[in-house]
């Protein structure tokens, strides 16, 4: 059986912008989490959301590229969070408004428990305060950074 893991906007960021401090580590994982045939779960809230930051913080043919490489390639399994998983997010955003959880945290909070997935590829420290969430990766020695290679695995 194919394992799954939940992404998050961050992770995505970290793994294509050699340059953020979670890159080499994203890397390594992408590349052990594809190696063991896993697969990664992204929803359409975090695919908009990634768009909008890459093409804020690199620009808009690097946010083209990696949203064309995300929607073709087979390591990734889409979800829709659809009206029912919105208002369900909406009332998770309002119950922890205690909490520093964006709305899209709250979404991927609703997708883990509909989906049954309880690992999310991330480095947002506030998933950490999520009842059920495991963040991977863990604690990991940075490998070296492989430069020029694309999303898609080799």
């Amino acid at each position: 059986m194919r394992a799954h893991v939940l992404v998050d906007t961050g992770a995505i960021y970290a793994f294509v912008v050699r340059t953020d401090a979670h890159h080499p580590r994203a890397r390594q994982f992408v590349m052990r989490w594809l190696a063991r045939s896993g697969s990664f779960v992204l929803s359409d809230v975090m695919f908009a959301e990634t768009m909008t930051l890459l093409k804020a913080r690199t620009s808009g043919s690097i946010a083209v590229r990696v949203g064309r490489e995300l929607r073709s390639n087979s390591a990734y399994t889409w979800v829709a969070l659809g009206a029912e998983g919105e208002a369900e997010a909406w009332n998770v955003f309002q119950r922890y408004e205690d909490k520093e959880w964006s709305f899209t945290d709250c979404a991927l909070l609703v997708l883990a428990r509909r989906l049954g997935i309880n690992t999310v590829f991330s480095f947002d420290r506030h998933l950490r305060q999520m009842p059920d969430l495991l963040r991977l990766p863990g604690s990991v020695t940075p490998v070296r950074k492989h430069h020029g290679q694309s999303l898609r695995a080799r």
